[in-house]
C-alpha cells in the first residue's frame, strides 16, 4: 500500500484507462479525481470526518455510475451483459462490505479508497473496454438511456476560477489544470470576474497586476460583498509585493492558500492548485456538518455548532454556578529531547443539553457581561484538582492557565490565587499564567502592579500569541514575564515564508536577551519542528506533539510515553 502512496501520477486518470466511450471516459475521470482529492484529504488534514464524507460519497457514486454503464451497454449491442452486472453487484456488496469496515474503525478512510482505486483501475483495464466495439450506431439510444439513468450521484461543489490577463499565461494555467483532472472558468479582467457566481468555497487563481481593476481591488470588493473565497495569488513583482498583499487578503479574513511568482513552474501550479482546490473541498464539507461527525472529530477540528450561537449569559452564569465548566489539557515538550515540559489548561463547557461547547462560543459573552473574574476561579479550580491528580499518578510538571484582560483589573487578584493554592497545599511554581500581548498592556500601571506581585509569590508569566500585539521593547522591559510564546500565525507560515522565520528568530533572540524562555505554539509538522528547534525554541506545542485532551488522556499520554 505505501508503494502505491508513492507515485502520485497513479491518483490521476490517464489515458490508457480510456475504453472508447465518451461517457463512461468522463465518469471514470470524476472518479479518479475524486480518488486524488481523498489522497490530498488524507495529506492535508488530519480531520478523519472530512475523509470519511468522501469516501461515504464514493459508495454513492460507484452505484451511480454502474447505474449510467449498465445503460449504456443495455441500450447498446453490448453481448455481455448479464455477466458484466453480475460483476457490478458483486463489486458493490465488496465495496459496502469494505465501508462498513472502515466504520467499524478496523480499515482507515483512505485504505478504503485506495481498495477501491485499485479495483477499477483492474476492472476498466480487464473489462470495460470491451464495450467501445459494440456501441456503434447506437449512439441515439444510449443518450436516450442515460437521461432515464440520470446523473451521477456526486455534483461539482468547489469551482476553479482563473482571472489574469495574460493570454498565454491563461491558456498554461488552463491546460495544467485540466492536466490534474479538474475543470476551471476564465477571466481576463477582474471587473467582469467580479460579476461571476464565485462562492466562499470555490479557489481563484489571481494575478495581481491587471488593468483596470487589479488582484487587490478584486480581492477587496468580494469582501464587501461578503464573499470569501480562497485565493492563490501569482505575481511579476518580486516576492515583497507578493508577501504584503497575502497579508493584506489575511487581514481581510480572505484565506490565502499559496503564492506563485512568473514565471511559473509546472510541476509547483499543479501541486498548489491540486493541494488548494482539496483544501476548498474540505473548507465545503466542514460546512455542510455531516451527521458522521463524531464528538472526538468534532472536538479535534474545532467543528462550531451552530446551535450554540443562542446561548444566553443567564445560561452560561448557571453553567459556572453549577461546575459544567471542564478542562483540556495540551502537552509542551521541550525540543531538547522530547521530554514533558508541561501542558497548557484549556477550558470547554460540558452543556447538559448542547453537548461539549468551545471556547469561542462562550469566552466573548463572558467578556462582554464581566464573567471573567467568576469563570478563571472555576479553570483555576479545576486546574488545581487536575494538578493533584497528575502528582498521584507520579506526574510532576507544570500547568499554564489563560488570564483575561479583565483579570488584571483586580489588584487582589495575586493574594486570591496564592490564598486558593495555600488552601491545596500547592505551591505557585506549579502554574504558569498566561495573557495575550495585547491585553498585558492595557493599563501598564496596574499591569505592573500585579504581574510584579504575582511573580513574587512565586507564579510564572507567561506573554501568549507574541508578536501580534502592539508593544514597544521599553514595555517589555518593563514586565517580569518569564516566558514568551510565539503566535502560530508566524509558526505555521515559518515553513516557506522567510518573513515569518526572521519574525520567530527575533524572537528567540529576544526572549534569551531578556532571560526568558520560548514555547513555538501550533507546530504540526516534522518540518516546523525542525526549524524551531535549529532557531533555538525551547518549547513544543501544537498537532504535532498531540492535541489538547482530557486530563485523563493527558495521564495515559504521558505515561505511555515513559513506558
Amino acid at each position: 500500500m505505501n508503494d502505491s502512496l508513492m507515485n502520485n501520477e497513479d491518483w490521476f486518470w490517464s489515458a490508457d484507462l480510456s475504453v472508447g466511450v465518451t461517457q463512461i471516459d468522463d465518469d471514470h475521470k470524476e472518479l479518479f479525481r475524486l480518488f486524488h482529492e481523498a489522497y490530498q484529504l488524507s495529506q492535508q488534514s488530519e480531520d478523519n470526518s472530512l475523509l470519511y464524507c468522501l469516501a461515504s460519497d464514493l459508495v454513492l457514486y460507484t452505484e451511480s455510475h454502474f447505474r449510467r454503464e449498465e445503460a449504456i451497454m443495455s441500450a447498446s449491442s453490448y453481448a455481455f451483459c448479464e455477466e458484466h452486472f453480475l460483476v457490478h453487484q458483486q463489486l458493490v456488496q465488496q465495496v459496502k462490505d469494505q465501508f462498513l469496515l472502515v466504520e467499524n474503525n478496523h480499515h482507515s478512510a483512505l485504505e478504503f479508497v485506495i481498495f477501491l482505486r485499485d479495483w477499477f483501475i483492474e476492472h476498466i483495464k480487464h473489462s470495460d473496454k470491451q464495450i467501445a466495439e459494440y456501441i456503434v450506431g447506437y449512439e441515439d439510444d444510449i443518450e436516450l438511456a442515460l437521461e432515464k439513468a440520470g446523473p451521477l450521484t456526486i455534483k461539482e461543489t468547489n469551482h476553479i476560477y482563473i482571472v489574469d490577463d495574460d493570454e498565454a499565461y491563461v491558456n498554461l494555467m488552463q491546460a495544467m489544470i485540466e492536466m490534474a483532472g479538474y475543470s476551471c472558468t476564465i477571466y481576463s479582467s477582474g471587473s467582469v470576474f467580479l460579476e461571476s457566481s464565485v462562492s466562499d468555497w470555490d479557489l481563484v487563481v489571481l494575478d495581481l497586476n491587471m488593468p483596470e481593476k487589479d488582484g487587490i481591488e478584486v480581492m477587496r470588493e468580494l469582501t464587501e460583498r461578503q464573499l470569501t473565497p480562497s485565493f492563490v495569488l501569482i505575481s511579476g513583482f518580486d516576492e515583497r509585493v507578493l508577501h504584503s498583499a497575502k497579508q493584506f487578503a489575511e487581514s481581510k479574513q480572505l484565506n490565502v492558500v499559496d503564492t506563485l511568482t512568473k514565471p511559473i513552474e509546472v510541476d509547483d501550479f499543479v501541486d498548489v492548485v491540486t493541494r488548494a482546490y482539496a483544501a476548498c473541498r474540505l473548507a465545503f464539507l466542514q460546512k455542510e456538518g455531516r451527521d458522521s461527525v463524531s464528538l472526538n472529530d468534532a472536538i479535534d477540528s474545532n467543528v462550531i455548532d451552530k446551535r450554540n450561537a443562542d446561548i444566553s449569559v443567564e445560561e452560561l452564569r448557571l453553567g459556572i454556578k453549577q461546575q459544567e465548566l471542564i478542562i483540556y489539557i495540551q502537552p509542551q515538550v521541550h525540543f531538547s529531547d522530547g521530554s514533558l515540559a508541561g501542558g497548557e489548561v484549556l477550558v470547554r463547557w460540558q452543556h447538559p443539553s448542547r453537548g461539549l461547547v468551545f471556547p469561542d462560543q462562550f469566552i466573548p459573552l463572558a467578556e462582554e457581561h464581566q464573567l471573567m473574574a467568576e469563570l478563571t476561579e472555576a479553570v483555576i479550580l479545576q486546574s488545581i484538582m487536575a494538578y493533584r491528580f497528575l502528582r498521584q499518578n507520579g506526574i510532576n510538571t507544570t500547568l499554564s492557565i489563560n488570564i483575561s484582560a479583565q483579570n488584571i483589573d483586580d489588584l487582589t487578584l495575586p493574594e486570591k490565587l496564592g490564598g486558593l493554592l495555600q488552601t491545596y497545599d500547592i505551591k505557585p511554581e506549579a502554574f504558569t499564567l498566561e495573557l495575550t500581548e495585547s491585553a498585558m498592556l492595557t493599563d501598564t500601571s496596574a499591569a505592573l502592579d500585579i504581574f510584579n506581585r504575582l511573580r513574587m509569590k512565586g507564579f510564572s508569566l507567561s506573554i501568549d500569541d507574541f508578536g501580534t500585539g502592539d508593544s514597544s521593547l521599553k514595555k517589555l522591559f518593563q514586565t517580569p514575564f518569564s516566558e514568551l510564546k510565539i503566535d502560530q500565525h508566524f509558526v505555521s507560515r515559518i515553513e516557506g515564508d522567510p518573513d515569518a522565520i526572521s519574525i520567530v528568530k527575533v524572537c528567540t533572540l529576544l526572549a534569551k536577551e531578556f532571560k526568558m524562555h520560548t514555547v513555538a505554539e501550533g507546530i504540526e509538522t516534522q518540518q516546523v519542528w525542525d526549524k524551531l528547534k535549529g532557531l533555538g525554541c525551547d518549547i513544543a506545542q501544537g498537532y504535532f506533539i498531540a492535541k489538547p485532551m482530557p486530563v485523563n488522556d493527558f495521564v495515559s499520554w504521558v505515561l505511555g510515553r515513559k513506558n
